[in-house]
């Protein structure tokens, strides 16, 4: 039976809720932040420690939600991932501890790693290659609006009836969607796979991982990963404590940053797409743009920390957050366009595990020294925000001077090697 053309648009539906419950589990910490440090008595670096603990098993738990696909179905994976997200979120209500607080993230970690790689490979299994451009950026979008969403509830819950009632909330919403989509859910059936180039290359990985393309774009990505992972879990109380915003009010203003996300990088995307059709070298259309992208971010962020609380402010911090996540769909297209189709996937899971695992691991918690050590909390939030915007700034610059996709093909084509014997052929033209 074929399904109902209406099938698929609603397994990127329930996939986009998905996403938005993903980021809303992950999200909820900050919102939480201070009457966590009050109710358990924690300091700030402790808690940056506890934000940084969901990475630690991120890179692991990525790897084998992977492999689980290659043996289980994506439904019944997706299914795993959100009631391991359920379950993270039930030991905050009795939790008393920081110990407690590190495992319950740590445990969340393991349900995030593989998170957005199963939704996408679901959503492919619904729609042919030719097809899949708008439904993949819904189920991407859902990442920014599970902040967008969840932020104003969620710290309406915390204001209103504490900061456990939050974290109870998302667990019960993560079950529910849980038994939907065991009752409505369903695999697709689309097994084409994307269109191959007319001559399959092999390159070495050590030459693969050391090029200076995939160098530039991997620590571009990791600063950037460093602004994300600070802004969800330092962003609400540095609103609150750092600028005096009451918790009604944070929970809109964190929208902000994620609102100019998805509208700086649609823009810079649909402009960099522009070029490239034009004919414009992919050195300039891509590398220059994000790289472009990012030195603004990183000098909007540093603006932001010498202006006193207000529209402006609110303005530059959410320029400074928006511009450089344009790296996280220009660099997958760069990686993408230089590496051999029969050894992409690989190093695109190498590009995004290396920097948000790096970038997760120590930037709340670093920034949690920072608050702690400042003569006020005020002054230690503008530290740790001056810092990433430096480090934005300067490693824009070391990625403007590495990434050069032209240089990089012509490399790899004189020392790439024929497909191996038992790998598939490349198709004809």
């Amino acid at each position: 039976m074929q399904p109902s053309p209406w099938k698929p648009w609603y397994i990127v539906f329930m996939l986009t809720l998905f996403m938005v419950l993903a980021f809303a589990d992950r999200a909820v910490l900050g919102f939480a932040a201070v009457p966590i440090m009050r109710d358990l008595n924690m300091s700030p670096s402790e808690f940056g420690l506890a934000a940084g603990a969901m990475y630690w098993l991120y890179p692991v738990a990525g790897i084998a939600g992977g492999f689980a696909l290659n043996r289980y179905p994506a439904k019944w994976v997706l299914t795993v991932l959100a009631v391991i997200w359920a379950l993270s979120q039930l030991p905050m209500l009795w939790a008393t501890t920081h110990t407690e607080v590190v495992m319950a993230r740590a445990l969340l970690g393991i349900g995030e790693g593989p998170a957005f790689a199963v939704a996408l490979h679901a959503c492919f299994k619904w729609f042919e290659d030719k097809d899949r451009a708008m439904p993949t950026s819904v189920v991407s979008e859902g990442a920014a609006f599970g902040i967008i969403f969840a932020s104003p509830v969620v710290a309406y819950l915390i204001a209103g009836y504490g900061w456990r009632t939050g974290f109870a909330v998302l667990a019960a919403l993560t079950l529910l969607w849980v038994v939907v989509w065991m009752i409505t859910g369903s695999e697709g059936k689309v097994q084409t796979a994307t269109p191959r180039v007319t001559e399959v290359k092999r390159v070495p990985y050590p030459k693969l991982l050391l090029d200076r393309t995939f160098l530039g774009n991997t620590i571009a990505g990791f600063s950037v990963a460093c602004g994300i992972t600070i802004f969800l879990a330092w962003l609400p109380p540095y609103l609150l404590k750092g600028l005096g915003y009451s918790t009604t009010q944070a929970g809109w203003l964190t929208t902000l940053p994620w609102l100019t996300s998805i509208v700086l990088v649609l823009i810079g995307s649909f402009v960099s797409q522009k070029l490239i059709q034009k004919g414009v070298s992919s050195r300039l259309s891509r590398g220059w743009m994000l790289t472009g992208a990012l030195g603004l971010g990183g000098f909007s962020t540093i603006a932001m920390t010498q202006l006193q609380p207000g529209a402006l402010q609110l303005l530059l911090l959410s320029i400074g957050f928006g511009l450089p996540t344009l790296v996280w769909t220009l660099s997958p297209a760069i990686i993408a366009e230089v590496t051999p189709v029969a050894q992409r996937g690989g190093m695109l899971a190498v590009f995004a595990t290396v920097a948000n695992t790096a970038a997760g691991s120590f930037a709340p918690y670093f920034m949690g020294i920072l608050v702690e050590r400042g003569a006020t909390q005020a002054q230690g939030y503008a530290t740790g925000f001056m810092i990433l915007g430096a480090l934005q700034l300067g490693v824009a610059l070391i990625a403007w001077l590495l990434i050069n996709p032209e240089a990089t093909t012509a490399s790899f084509a004189k020392t790439s090697t024929a497909v191996t014997p038992g790998e598939a052929a490349p198709a004809q033209a």
